[in-house]
């Protein structure tokens, strides 16, 4: 008897591990939109199972809608090592990217990073493409789950950017400073030739 209950939850625990294993519809992808490709959702079950066999237990979830007016998922204020990416397709066929993390994973996933983030991954989240699409949710996805790895000082993996790629990505080089020594220059150049046509009008 005791034999076989020990059979048959195994067996359960196969089960329920069978979609994160394999890529199928799971609690971690929730495509509502349809958009999401068998590649990207393996890719998202498969480091989520990975989570679960840690003791912190993080979670990534990937989550599409359709036109939706509000994209923040409910419960997000109550949970806690979670994190939650979300794509949002307008009427138009218009996709945008927002990112959530639960109040645990503020210092990881400040307003700055989450902007900075979603601006590096824009181009390919709103492409019409739908590998270019699933390419840039894979991207925010290891973005993601680098900062989450940081914050949970686990081993990277190879889904784990490195200190320098994911420099790139939440601190981009500010312009602001190149641009305004650039418009200095311009208007010291300005004011110069204007000088300088000035004072040959005054000698004639």
């Amino acid at each position: 008897m005791k034999t076989a209950a020990t059979k048959l939850a195994r067996l359960f625990a196969v089960l329920c591990l069978f979609p994160l294993l394999t890529g199928a519809s799971s609690f971690f992808v929730q495509d509502n939109a349809g958009i999401i490709d068998s590649d990207t959702a393996k890719m998202v079950n498969q480091k989520n199972a990975k989570y679960q066999k840690t003791s912190e237990h993080p979670i990534v979830i990937v989550e599409t809608l359709r036109n939706a007016k509000r994209t923040q998922p409910d419960g997000l204020s109550k949970a806690t090592k979670t994190v939650y990416i979300v794509i949002n397709v307008q009427k138009d066929g218009t996709k945008r990217a927002f990112l959530y993390s639960s109040s645990d994973l503020h210092s990881q996933f400040t307003a700055q990073v989450r902007a900075n983030i979603l601006s590096h991954t824009a181009s390919k989240i709103a492409a019409d493409d739908t590998v270019a699409f699933n390419e840039g949710v894979q991207e925010l996805f290891k973005i993601s789950v680098t900062l989450v790895d940081q914050s949970m000082s686990f081993k990277k993996d190879s889904l784990d950017l490195s200190s320098e790629e994911l420099n790139r990505v939440i601190k981009p080089a500010d312009l602001r400073i190149p641009i305004m020594c650039a418009l200095i220059v311009l208007i010291v150049a300005l004011i110069v030739f204007l000088r300088y046509i000035v004072k040959r009008q005054l000698q004639k």
